[in-house]
This record gives C-alpha cells, structure tokens and sequence, in this order.
C-alpha cells in the first residue's frame, strides 16, 4: 500500500508539469504568431529597384507641388505644396491645427510617400534614394517621442552605432539633457517602453539629442520642445541655434518662441503654403499669422505655470 502511494505521489509532479507545459506551449504559440505577422509584413515604403546611394549631402531641399492623402482615405491633406529650403537654411513651419504641417515634414525621411508632386534632395527625387542612406542623412525629432524599453545609451545610439563618447557627450550638451548622467545607472539607466521613467521633458530632449548624435545635413524637428518649461526652451534653443548654423532644418512651430530659430518662416494653410518670408515681414502683411501666433501665445500662457515634470509630450 505505501508503494502504491509513493508512486501516485511521484506520477503527480510530472502530470501537473505536463499540465503547466501544454498551457505555457500554447500561449507561446499564440504570441509566436503574433510576432511572425509583424515580422512578414510587407512595408509599405520601400526602395525602388532602381534606387541609389546619397553618400554627400549638400542639404537644398525642394517641395514640387507636393499633394499627400494619408494612406486609405480620400482627404487630401496638402494640396500643391512648392518650398525650397537653401542649403543651411532653418524654416519654421506655421500653421493651425490640422494644417498638415507633420504630415508635410514625415514626407521628407519617406515615413509616407507623396502621393503626387515630389521631393527633392540635392535634386535627387528622395523616392530614387536608398532609405537607409537618405535617413542616414536627415535626422527627426517629433512632439510624440518614440523611446524603447532600453538603455539610454541604446536609445541614444538607435541608427549610430559608430557615434563615439565624444558625440554622445556633444548631443546632450546641445539638448541640455545633463539629467541623464544623474539616472541611477547613468546612460546604462533603462526607460521603459515609450520612456515611461521619464517626464515629457525628459524624454523630448532625450530624443532630441538622438536626432543630433549624427550630425544630420538636414534636421527635422516637428515641435520638439512643447513640454519643457520656458526657462529649459530658451537654452535648448541657444544651444540649437548653434547646432542649426551649418545644418539645414524644417521646424514646425506651435510656440511662438521657436519662430526665433528660422531664417524664413512658410506659412501652411488649407494645406498649402500661403506666405513665405521673415517673421517680421509676415507679422506685418499676414493676419492670419498674426491670430494664429496670438492664439498660441495664449495657449503658452495658460501653460506657462505647469511645471515640466508635470507636462505630457
């Protein structure tokens, strides 16, 4: 009799394991297909057979009567837009809400394609240049950070691995992102998955310095700054300003204060660009930059009193 029981005793440990096995093999399975799918996805931006390498950029960029409609709708979002930014030339974007103003700079990197019209590079049609070597050459930062659940260090060097301590030591000086030698673990600290350890200032600056870790011949910035408080803005933009001296770069501004960066400043409206020139020049001859710019120093106002950690990107 304690035989047999001893035996019921060793058969339990392997059935229940046997148990746990098959649930744990499903679930597995389950998230396997998952990972596959994402995996066999065809993009839906890729190189032309007939694409080439970009290996020196001299920086003019050149918008030809450019039309866009997000993929799968019919609402046309820009509608024959013409730009021509110079070689170390800043632009500021401007516009309302809705304008098309990050639909018009995610062109650029080819996120989206054009859905008519084209953009040009050193008058390289961007859609005739490899990916890899078109966004060796244009560096990003968006409002809505993309961070990973990595270390800063890896988020830092995402798409330059080759960027020396140097660089990385010069990034963020320039996006005054000191804050990041202070983390627990320094630059080995991990974030969390969209930076979720961090403030929206915090990770904005972090993004800010990974877009300039490369020194970029051509910088796109889709309002970067939004969540830092004006004290932390004003010497992000210092140190920009110094970054931006030999670097050609589209910003789109939604603070008035950034307006200080550009050389020219494009005014997007209906989703084309309906004036070009200084602030200064456009604050005397456009009302509609004019109410624009008053609603936005109202909007900062109201926020002014926020304080950064407190601000969502």
């Amino acid at each position: 009799m304690a035989a047999l029981v001893s035996l019921v005793l060793m058969l339990v440990w392997p059935v229940d394991a046997l148990g746990w096995i098959i649930a744990t093999a499903q679930e597995a399975e389950t998230a396997a297909a998952r990972v596959y799918e994402v995996l066999d996805e065809v993009p839906a931006i890729a190189d032309r057979p007939t694409a080439h390498d970009l290996t020196e950029c001299g920086g003019r960029l050149r918008f030809e009567n450019v039309h866009f409609a997000f993929p799968g709708t019919s609402r046309t979002v820009l509608r024959g837009v013409d730009l021509e930014i110079a070689p170390g030339e800043t632009i500021a974007l401007v516009g309302s809400s809705g304008a098309g103003k990050t639909a018009l700079v995610s062109l650029v990197p080819r996120l989206y394609d054009v859905s008519a019209g084209r953009i040009t590079l050193d008058d390289h049609d961007v859609r005739d240049l490899s990916l890899a070597s078109l966004r060796r050459h244009v560096g990003v930062a968006f409002e809505d950070s993309t961070l990973f659940s990595a270390s800063v260090r890896e988020n830092l060097l995402l798409g330059w691995p080759e960027a020396t301590a140097d660089d990385i030591a010069e990034a963020i000086e320039t996006a005054h992102a000191d804050f990041l030698h202070e983390l627990p673990w320094g630059l080995e600290t991990r974030v969390g998955e969209q930076g979720l350890t961090l403030s929206g200032g915090q990770r904005q600056r972090l993004a800010l310095a990974r877009a300039i870790i490369g020194r970029p011949r051509l910088l796109i910035l889709d309002d970067p700054l939004s969540a830092l408080d004006v004290h932390t803005e004003a010497l992000v933009e210092a140190s920009l300003s110094r970054q931006l001296r030999n670097t050609t770069a589209l910003v789109v501004v939604h603070r008035p204060s950034t307006v200080a960066l550009a050389d020219r400043v494009a005014l997007l409206e209906r989703g084309r660009i309906s004036a070009v020139g200084s602030h200064h020049e456009l604050l005397e001859r456009v009302p509609s930059y004019r109410a624009i710019l008053a609603e936005e120093v109202h909007d900062e106002g109201r926020a002014e009193a926020i304080p950064e950690e407190g601000r969502v990107a």
